[in-house]
């Protein structure tokens, strides 16, 4: 058993309290206002993130806070992660979509900014420090899982609920959420068999538990049960409360698997395109379920808590949870056996797994395949510096056999791979050995109640690593984030903090740093929305005003091709041909690599020039690079031009 430390009295007191409330309000911004994998949630969460970190480091610079230390695994990790965000951004300047891989830039460093608060909470914590991340973290995915949980029981929280029955909310995405649940796996162990800690405390430690694998299920996620598995045995074997965590574990999964088996009887929470009054009554049904279960973990693990079990008894107890576990082992062995020959002997190659609980039985690697070998072709394309950030799901055009769409090769190490090449492949690879490097000192480092608690916050860089090898969790600030901060918090537990103060001018550089990042994080979005003041605008027949927010449009965003068809679409309801031809041929020039820039400019010349010699000439080189598009129909503007080559109709050169 671990030795018990003396209670946090000593703890840095109010500051580290008021500094773990703030990084955990950034991290409710991440889970509620992330946005899913797109960068709407990069500008509010990535710029609160920007704003604190560079208030602490100015607060640091004056003397008012401690300067972490992060000794050399924490200086690499960090090292290496700014160096793969530098090298995201300078793949904007060959990159195919050069909008894109902005965004992708601004995101990174919002990362690498949850990276520096983990620093900043562990140097504010001082000798507390992992209990309070590990505490603000059970929280923080706590309420996010049972919010997951209360959009399955009232359908209208969910607002595609109706279309898809797997739980995603409030991420968008239910492999993302079962990354979450996987976490709290070992967060809600550590609550609940922590040897300081109070029965209230162990009995918030069961229910966040029973909430995480009941969400668990309920995300229908095959990779989230493997790695919920591995999380559970690194904590048992990095921990010494095995044998209350394996009593734990079944007070507080029991109730759990009972309720998420019966949700799996009813086709109206587990499967696809239900009605919304089945998905409402079945939904009704759940969350009493739910809430008895809730109440039958919490009368267990108050009743268990408040008794200590004899030497014999525990010896009685570890034999038959091994027992348990053996059998568990046996049978889930069993099962893999079954799917992997289904796998072979079926024969399927890229195909789309159901989304209902058979999905659990299946081995299936649900397209990811053919995402991957895709990915390795955009490489080949692009090599050795690769397409650039965030541009997957263009570059893939060219090789994808069908018009199915998707953003990411749904693997991590793959994904740097085709956008920013070895280069950033190396610097990802770096960026696991830094963050393994950085646990394992932790864990080495900690002692006592800290090296408890530290071994639960091990689980969040644990799991997202493993998903990072078959999912795209890194486009996701709702994971991303709380990895950061937990990598963060690990590199600097334990240590002493330095003085700050008497450096005025490393506080002007952050502010003007921190600058520079909002403005970077704003410009997109501002871009955007003088975009759509153009559309709403040239509707409205106000030309002057449509033409003058499209050059906004334009100012604040130079890499991205819709101003340039903004400023078209202006000229063509002007009557203008010849400018509205410039701007196209603008974009193919800006983006020459990207289909939709060439597919605009021919269709502008089939509808408005009626040069049919120019539209073969631009359709079939946006043909080129999206040949499995849905946008090419039989006796489509393609054929009929082409008809027109074919006859003879144009001179060469025309």
């Amino acid at each position: 058993m671990d030795p018990a430390s003396e209670p946090a009295v000593r703890a840095s007191g109010v500051g580290a309290l008021v500094g773990a409330a703030l990084v955990g309000a950034a991290l409710f911004g991440a889970m509620f206002a992330g946005d899913g994998s797109s960068v709407g949630g990069t500008l509010p969460v990535g710029g609160a993130a920007v704003v604190l970190l560079g208030v602490a480091l100015v607060a640091g610079a004056f003397g008012w806070l401690p300067v972490p230390r992060i000794g050399r695994s924490g200086a690499v990790l960090l090292s290496a992660l700014l160096l793969l965000v530098v090298w995201t951004g300078v793949t904007i300047w060959w990159s195919i979509v050069g909008d894109r891989s902005w965004d992708a830039f601004n995101k990174s460093v919002a990362y690498a900014a949850f990276l520096g608060l983990g620093f900043v909470l562990a140097a504010i914590g001082r000798e507390i420090a992992a209990r309070l991340a590990a505490s603000m973290l059970s929280l923080v995915v706590g309420v996010t899982l049972a919010w997951a949980l209360l959009a399955k029981a009232i359908p209208d929280l969910d607002p595609d609920g109706d279309r898809v029955a797997r739980i995603r909310e409030p991420i968008g995405y239910w492999n993302a959420l079962a990354l979450l649940a996987d976490v709290a796996l070992a967060l809600g162990l550590w609550l609940g068999t922590a040897p300081t800690h109070r029965r209230t405390v162990r009995v918030a430690g069961g229910l966040l538990l029973y909430v995480a694998t009941l969400a668990l299920l309920l995300t229908l996620s095959r990779a989230g049960v493997v790695v919920g598995v591995g999380v559970l045995a690194l904590w048992l074997v990095l921990s010494s409360e095995r044998v209350e965590g394996g009593l734990l574990l079944v007070a507080a999964s029991g109730p759990a698997v009972l309720v998420g088996a019966w949700a799996f009887t009813r086709p109206a929470l587990t499967e696809d395109v239900a009605t919304r009054s089945d998905r409402a009554a079945d939904g009704t049904v759940f969350g009493i379920l739910a809430l008895v279960g809730a109440g039958v973990v919490a009368v267990l693990v108050a009743w268990a808590a408040g008794r200590s079990p004899t030497p014999e008894t525990r010896r009685r107890t570890g034999r038959g949870l091994v027992v348990v576990a053996v059998l568990c082992l046996i049978a889930a062995s069993a099962a893999v056996s079954v799917a992997a020959a289904d796998a072979v002997t079926s024969g399927r190659d890229c195909s789309e797994v159901v989304n209902d609980p058979s999905r659990l039985g299946s081995l299936d690697p649900n397209n990811r395949l053919c995402w991957w070998e895709e990915a390795w072709d955009v490489f080949v394309e692009h090599a050795p510096e690769g397409a650039g950030a965030g541009t997957f799901e263009v570059a893939r055009k060219r090789f994808r056999p069908d018009e199915r769409s998707v953003v990411q090769p749904h693997s991590v190490p793959l994904q740097q791979l085709a956008d920013g090449g070895v280069v950033a492949l190396g610097l990802f690879v770096l960026v696991i050995l830094a963050g393994v490097a950085a646990c394992v000192c932790a864990l080495r480092r900690l002692s006592g109640a800290e090296r408890v608690a530290a071994v639960a916050l091990v689980a969040a860089p644990a799991a997202y690593l493993v998903y990072a090898l078959v999912d795209f969790n890194w486009d996701f600030i709702a994971v991303s984030a709380p990895t950061m901060v937990a990598l963060g918090v690990l590199a600097g537990a334990g240590r002493d903090a330095r003085a700050g103060g008497g450096h005025p001018l490393l506080a002007i550089g952050v502010v003007l740093v921190a600058a520079a990042v909002l403005v970077s994080f704003s410009f997109p979005r501002l871009a955007d929305r003088a975009e759509r003041r153009s559309t709403r605008a040239l509707a409205a027949g106000d030309f002057d005003r449509a033409l003058d927010q499209a050059a906004w449009a334009e100012f604040f965003n130079p890499v991205s091709a819709d101003p340039l068809f903004a400023r078209a679409r202006v000229a063509e309801r002007r009557g203008i041909a010849w400018r509205a031809e410039r701007a196209y041929i603008d974009a193919v020039e800006l983006q020459p690599d990207n289909p939709e820039t060439w597919y605009t400019l021919g269709i502008f010349q089939f509808d408005v020039r009626k040069n049919l010699c120019a539209t073969y000439r631009f359709l079939n080189n946006a043909y080129t690079l999206d040949p499995a598009g849905s946008q090419w129909q039989k006796g489509g503007p393609l054929d009929v031009s082409r008809d027109a080559v074919n006859a003879g109709g144009c001179a060469p050169g025309s």
